[in-house]
């Protein structure tokens, strides 16, 4: 075959493969069904591996308080999991409407919320909407009674809090994707259920609902409080709601955008890369115990501790859903990032731990691990280094957590991070991390002249001692091209920002940058990405040096001799070069 020949249909191939990526209206709506589909669900009720376990993590506020989207008042989630007193697990789409199956619609966290016991039962089974008749129920927090709304003629319905409208919106999206084939099986059956979905249509909610719901999703933008939610629900049952990742994306299934593409690579690609669930065959006998992550590096000075890093645990189907953990030599773990030891028990089945290197007086490498134990199940060991660094600043982004894209802060291991627009990823081939996770940044969001989604990573707390050299590791996410990106500092605290360098072009292969600052007092850098839309950028390895005497610049070595430095003009500089003082002037030498 001719070269020509080979190289056309490689395109071809890798077109198709972009194309197929990019779906629209209904054949999207079919797609999103089989994506977001449960792994596995918790049993239904109170105790470990229960309803009321899996609330412990999703809707646990401070101080042990529990959430309560359906009235003001203030209970606590018991240590032992079992249902709080004058509450009930309500069910957004009733169980009634799909004839009391106890099915993963019955059991779906997504669908559930604790509620208060009274507001559940005059809410009842009947379906949202705006109640603009007359009132039957009102605590202050929800609504119920008549609407005008609905084809049918004066329907009951329930109504929530405006802050709380865009929340059970996007649960509805969720419902209507999720169970989409309850039609196909005949499951849609009763008269409230009806005015909510119609069995014959694939987008399932009839549009006085979904009409209603586009409204709500707009009023009540998602907060973190729902992403919090959306993440905690992934590391139980492994699956997203990709509308709260994507607030935009129910316009293209049900609103003005069912004519336009969406790619569902970029739903794929929130994926949690630290969590692994596999589908269990029988749940009801199986017990399940997992711990993620299964590897943490650490980076520390010498004779200093590491910054923690939290390990999620999940046990379901044991009677005694505790796991001890014990770290070897110079690792420590503790309950509540406070007190470390060598060993530590939790208390139930959703309860997570931290981890720390506990540091050593010489420069090196240590290795260890953290053996994690629970009863009826296999040990669970998690593969922990720890470096000792003479450099002053290393951040590589092996602790925290961030599997998604929007606005959050992340404790990683020399920072905590402002990141917008960007997210922790392990994609070897697409990523190409330097040892487990990077950061991989999108470009901002405009709309006219307003940037309205910056994409940035912005330290939030302060390196001590200037900055005399800062490197990093840098390139172009997967195949994409023409990504370039911003590198800024700030010596006031984050108030004000100064340009170290203006555009820095990436490319496709992994690249050491290099720069002399020498800057003197408290610095925190930014990162931006200076390109709009999909092009992404993936930032690693960020170190930076403490500053030193003025009378001598120091330049910074390459870890390779294909990877550049630069000098302070900006300007590439050939083999390992030293900038040095004379006559009042930077000179840099080989």
């Amino acid at each position: 075959m001719k070269r020509t020949t080979l190289i056309t249909l490689v395109c071809l191939v890798a077109v198709c493969e972009a194309m197929a990526q990019q779906v629209r209206g209904i054949a999207l709506m079919d797609s999103l069904h089989n994506i977001v589909q449960p792994i596995r669900v918790l049993g239904y009720g109170g105790g470990n591996n229960r309803t009321w376990a899996g609330f412990g993590r999703t809707d646990r506020m401070e101080g042990g308080q529990v959430r309560d989207r359906y009235s003001s008042a203030v209970r606590y989630l018991n240590d032992d999991n079992t249902a709080v007193s004058g509450m009930n697990i309500e069910h957004i789409w009733a169980n009634s409407w799909w004839g009391h199956l106890e099915n993963n619609a019955y059991k779906d966290l997504y669908n559930l919320y604790p509620s208060d016991a009274a507001a559940n039962q005059r809410k009842s089974n009947n379906p949202i909407g705006v109640v603009d008749g007359t009132v039957a129920y009102d605590n202050g927090t929800i609504r119920v009674g008549k609407t005008q709304s609905c084809p049918e003629g004066q329907v009951t319905v329930w109504e929530p809090a405006d802050g709380w409208k865009g929340d059970f919106a996007r649960t509805y999206f969720y419902m209507a994707t999720c169970y989409k084939h309850f039609g196909q099986e005949g499951l849609w059956t009763t008269a409230e259920g009806l005015l909510t979905v119609d069995p014959e249509s694939p987008l399932v909610m009839r549009p006085w609902v979904s009409t209603l719901m586009l409204e709500w999703a707009e009023q009540d933008p998602v907060d973190d409080i729902e992403r919090e939610r959306c993440d905690s629900i992934e590391w139980i049952q492994g699956n997203r709601n990709p509308y709260v990742d994507f607030p935009s994306l129910c316009h293209y299934v049900w609103g003005d955008s069912t004519d336009c593409d969406f790619d569902l690579q970029r739903i794929r690609d929130r994926k949690n890369p630290d969590i692994h669930i596999e589908p269990d065959p029988d749940p009801s006998t199986t017990v399940k115990f997992s711990v993620s992550p299964e590897t943490m590096f650490f980076v520390a000075h010498a004779g200093e501790a590491s910054r923690s890093a939290a390990a999620s645990v999940f046990m379901q189907n044991t009677d005694q859903p505790t796991c001890t953990a014990t770290g070897s030599d110079l690792f420590e773990v503790s309950l509540d990032g406070e007190q470390w030891q060598q060993t530590i028990t939790t208390a139930y089945a959703t309860q997570g731990f931290y981890v720390r290197f506990a540091g050593a007086s010489e420069p090196g490498t240590y290795e260890g691990e953290i053996i994690c134990a629970a009863p009826g199940a296999e040990d669970r060991i998690i593969t922990v280094t720890g470096v000792v660094s003479d450099v002053a600043f290393w951040e590589n982004f092996e602790t925290g957590s961030k599997s998604a894209y929007a606005k959050a802060e992340v404790s990683c291991n020399a920072a905590t991070w402002e990141m917008s627009n960007a997210m922790l990823a392990s994609d070897k081939e697409k990523d190409r991390p330097r040892d487990q996770r990077c950061v991989r940044m999108k470009g901002y969001v405009k709309t006219g002249t307003e940037i309205t989604t910056p994409a940035h990573i912005m330290m939030t707390t302060d390196k001590a001692n200037g900055c005399d050299s800062l490197s990093l590791w840098a390139s172009s996410y997967g195949t994409d091209t023409g990504v370039k990106i911003r590198i800024s500092y700030s010596l006031d605290g984050g108030l004000t920002w100064l340009t170290a360098v203006d555009e820095l072009p990436l490319t496709a292969t992994p690249t050491r940058y290099a720069y002399h600052l020498g800057i003197e007092g408290n610095v925190r850098l930014k990162i931006e990405s200076l390109n709009t839309g999909s092009k992404r950028a993936c930032i690693d390895d960020i170190q930076m040096t403490d500053r030193r005497p003025a009378t001598a610049i120091h330049g910074v070595t390459h870890s390779s001799p294909d990877s550049p430095a630069y000098t302070i003009d900006g300007k590439r500089a050939t083999r390992c070069s030293k900038m040095v003082v004379k006559g009042g002037k930077k000179v840099v030498t080989s």
